[in-house]
C-alpha cells in the first residue's frame, strides 16, 4: 500500500469551506423557508446571507485558481470510459471489479465525475447564486419592472437548494467507494491517497510523463542543458509530489541512465542539443556530428514527411505526446519510439523551436509485426517462431484452453526468473498471479478464446524469486483445423521504455 499526493492545499481548502457554507447554508435556509425554529427566523435571514456573500466570494477565488493552475482543465466531459464508469458505480462495485480509471494528480477525477462537477458548477451554482441575489435584491427588481412577484424566484432558489443537497448526499456516498470507507475522505482532508502499488507505479509514470514533457526546469535560456539534470530535476519533483522516498540513488540512476532521450531542435529544425540516452538509441558516439545536424537527416522518404509534420505542430504551439516515430540508426538499422516535445520560447515570449524526450519501443513493435504476419498467414509460420525463440528482449508464451502453459523461450523465463522450461510448462497460468490480477486476466483470456485479440497492455507479474516486474502484453488465439485450441502471445518488459523498471518504496507514513 501506498500513499500519493493528489490534492493541493488550496485545493482541500476551498472544498471543506466549500461544503461547510452549504450545510450552513441549508440549515439556515430551510428555517427562512419555514421548515423548522432554529436561530430565529430574522438570525436566520442575517446569517443566511452573510453565509451567501461568504460563498460567492469563495466561489470567485477558485474559479480564478482553477484556471490560473491549470485546474480547470480537470473539468473537461470526456465520453471515453464513462460508460465503463456507469457500469462501475451501477454493478462492478458490488462485485469488487477492478476500477475502470485510474486517479493521479493530473487527472482526479473520472468521466462521471468530470460531468457531474461540470454540472455543478454550470448549471445548479449559477442558479442557487443568481436566484438567491435576485432574492436579496428582490425590491430593486420589482421597483424597474423586472419582476411582479417573487414565487418564480423562490421555486428556482428551493429547487436548486435540493439538487445541491442531493449531489452532498451522492458525493458522501461514493467518498466510501474508495480502497478503504474512508480513504476519500482522509485523503481531501490530508491530500495523500492511499492507493494500491499498481496504482502508484502508474501515477508515478503518468506524473513523471507529464514533468518531463512540461517541465523544462535545468534548461538555460540560451538553449544549453546540464548533463542529465532536467531528469534529476523532473524525477525530484515527481516522486516527492508522490510522497516517495527520494534518496533512493538505485531508482534515481534507473531513471538517469534509462532509454529516454532528450533532445532541443531550433526553430529551423536544427538539432541544438541531445543528451547520451539519445545517442545510445541512434547508436552515434559523436555528440559534435549531430548537433547541427537537420532533423529530417537519415530518415526514410515517409519518415522525413512524419517527423516535419510533428515538428511543424509543435512549432505551431501545440504539444504532442507519444507519437510513434521510425528512426534510421547510425548502423543503418531501424527503430521505433514514441515522442513528446512542447515549444520553448525566446526571451521576447516567440517560439523558438521544441525540447522533448524520445522512449524505445523497438522490441515492442517487432512483436508486433511478427505476430501480425503470423495471423496473416493463417498458418503456423516458422519465421514468427524463429524470431520468438531467438529474441532476447520479447518473451513468448503459448498456453493451451485449459489455462496450462505449453511453451515458452528464454526472455519470457528471463524475465520471470526462472532457470529453465521445466519449471512451468504444464503450469497453470494462475500461478505468478494474485487473486485479483488473475481476475483481470481471466476476462481477457476468456475473450482470446472466444476468437478476440488482446492488444499491448500493461500488467504485472510475479517472479520466482518474489519480485514484482510490469510488462506490456499481447494475446492472439491458436487456430488448429479451424477450431480454437488456446492462446499464445508476447510480453515485453515496461523497463525497456524508462521508468517502468523502477520500483517504488513504501512511503512514509
Amino acid at each position: 500500500m501506498k500513499r500519493v499526493l493528489i490534492y493541493k492545499k488550496y485545493e482541500r481548502f476551498w472544498h471543506w469551506t466549500q461544503a461547510a457554507l452549504i450545510l450552513l447554508l441549508a440549515l439556515t435556509g430551510f428555517e427562512v423557508h419555514g421548515t423548522y425554529h432554529l436561530f430565529g427566523y430574522q438570525n436566520a435571514v442575517l446569517f443566511h446571507r452573510n453565509l451567501a456573500w461568504a460563498f460567492i466570494i469563495l466561489i470567485v477565488f477558485t474559479q480564478f485558481w482553477n484556471f490560473t493552475s491549470g485546474e480547470w482543465k480537470q473539468y473537461i466531459p470526456s465520453k471515453k470510459l464513462l460508460k465503463a464508469q456507469i457500469e462501475y458505480y451501477i454493478t462492478g462495485i458490488f462485485r469488487h471489479a477492478p476500477h475502470p480509471t485510474r486517479k493521479t494528480v493530473y487527472n482526479k477525477f473520472n468521466p462521471l465525475q468530470r460531468l457531474t462537477y461540470l454540472g455543478l458548477r454550470v448549471l445548479i451554482l449559477p442558479v442557487v447564486v443568481l436566484s438567491g441575489l435576485f432574492y436579496l435584491y428582490f425590491d430593486y427588481l420589482i421597483n424597474h419592472g423586472y419582476f411582479h412577484n417573487l414565487d418564480i424566484i423562490a421555486y428556482f432558489h428551493v429547487a436548486g437548494a435540493f439538487l445541491l443537497l442531493a449531489f452532498i448526499i451522492g458525493h458522501i456516498y461514493l467518498t466510501t467507494t474508495g480502497l478503504h470507507p474512508l480513504s476519500a475522505i482522509k485523503a481531501m482532508l490530508t491530500g495523500w491517497e492511499e492507493m494500491s502499488d499498481e496504482d502508484a507505479e502508474i501515477a508515478l509514470q503518468e506524473n513523471m510523463k507529464v514533468a518531463l514533457v512540461e517541465s523544462r526546469k535545468g534548461i538555460s535560456g540560451k538553449g544549453s542543458i546540464e548533463k542529465d539534470h532536467v531528469f534529476e530535476k523532473a524525477f525530484e519533483e515527481v516522486v516527492g509530489n508522490l510522497g516517495i522516498d527520494t534518496e533512493s540513488a538505485k531508482l534515481r540512476e534507473r531513471l538517469i541512465n534509462s532509454n529516454v532521450g532528450y533532445f532541443r531542435i531550433n526553430k529551423d529544425g536544427y538539432y541544438e542539443e541531445v543528451n547520451d540516452a539519445w545517442l545510445k538509441l541512434y547508436k552515434c558516439t559523436n555528440r559534435d556530428k549531430v548537433i547541427g545536424s537537420h532533423v529530417t537527416y537519415d530518415r526514410t522518404p515517409e519518415g522525413k514527411k512524419q517527423i516535419m509534420k510533428l515538428v511543424n505542430k509543435v512549432l505551431s504551439g501545440e504539444m504532442i505526446t507519444g507519437e510513434r516515430v521510425e528512426r534510421v540508426c547510425k548502423d543503418g538499422t531501424i527503430g521505433y519510439h514514441t515522442v513528446s516535445a512542447t515549444p520553448y520560447k525566446d526571451k521576447d515570449g516567440n517560439i523558438a523551436g521544441l525540447e522533448g524526450f524520445i522512449i524505445d519501443i523497438t522490441p515492442q513493435v517487432e512483436a508486433e509485426k511478427a505476430l501480425e504476419k503470423k495471423i496473416s498467414s493463417h498458418q503456423k509460420n516458422n519465421d514468427f517462431y524463429k524470431f520468438v525463440s531467438s529474441s532476447d528482449d520479447i518473451g513468448y508464451f503459448r498456453i493451451d484452453k485449459d489455462g496450462f502453459y505449453q511453451e515458452v523461450n528464454d526472455a519470457w523465463l528471463k524475465l520471470y526468473k526462472y532457470d529453465s522450461k521445466d519449471e512451468i510448462i504444464g503450469k497453470h497460468y494462475s500461478l505468478s498471479r494474485t487473486k485479483d490480477d488473475f481476475i483481470k486476466l481471466e476476462k481477457s483470456v476468456k475473450k482470446v478464446l472466444n476468437g478476440e485479440t488482446i492488444p499491448f497492455g500493461i500488467t504485472r507479474r510475479y517472479c520466482k524469486d518474489g519480485s514484482v516486474g510490469y510488462h506490456t502484453i499481447t494475446m492472439t488465439p491458436v487456430y488448429e483445423n479451424n477450431k480454437i485450441v488456446g492462446f499464445e502471445g508476447f510480453i515485453v518488459d515496461k523497463t525497456d521504455t524508462k521508468i517502468a523498471e523502477e520500483e517504488i518504496k513504501k512511503s512514509q507514513v
